[in-house]
């Protein structure tokens, strides 16, 4: 008798155990992030729109786009801080190469890193002191220092 109440509390951990995971995973893909459009004014004069993530908790920077196998043509991710810091990120658990974007109060892209690799452990650390960081499928946005990011978040 013992025995079975014990196999039967492993079985409803185990159950629970499952279903916490999942709930924990509702973020992943993306789905329950708070998404914004915005627009990338270039120095060439077109405008880009993009369709972004917003991580400005603790818990959403921590995460950003670790465990995505994709991300969609202008889609990314958007890093909001209160204030202006040397910014630090590393691609732990990401599955896609990425281009970062570090933008001052403004908006304005101050510094890029381009391609950073997936699963990659280094360390990438802004030169400059950042306000926000805008994440990209690497490649895809041809962006340069001076370009603007004009969103409500900002």
């Amino acid at each position: 008798m013992f025995k079975y109440q014990i196999q039967k509390i492993k079985y409803l951990l185990g159950v629970f155990l499952i279903l916490y995971s999942f709930e924990s995973l509702a973020d992943i893909d993306g789905s329950n992030l708070k998404n914004i459009v915005c627009k990338m004014h270039v120095k060439n004069n077109k405008n880009i729109t993009l369709s972004l993530d917003i991580a400005d908790t603790k818990e959403k920077k921590s995460i950003g786009l670790m465990h995505r196998n994709k991300i969609k043509n202008n889609h990314g991710m958007l890093f909001l801080w209160p204030d202006s810091q040397t910014r630090i990120f590393w691609m732990h658990n990401t599955f896609i190469n990425l281009d970062l974007f570090f933008m001052n109060q403004e908006g304005v892209i101050i510094e890029i890193y381009r391609n950073a690799i997936a699963l990659d452990k280094f360390n990438i650390q802004s030169k400059v002191k950042a306000r926000s960081v805008l994440e990209l499928n690497a490649g895809e946005f041809k962006g340069n220092l001076g370009d603007k990011l004009v969103c409500p978040s900002l």
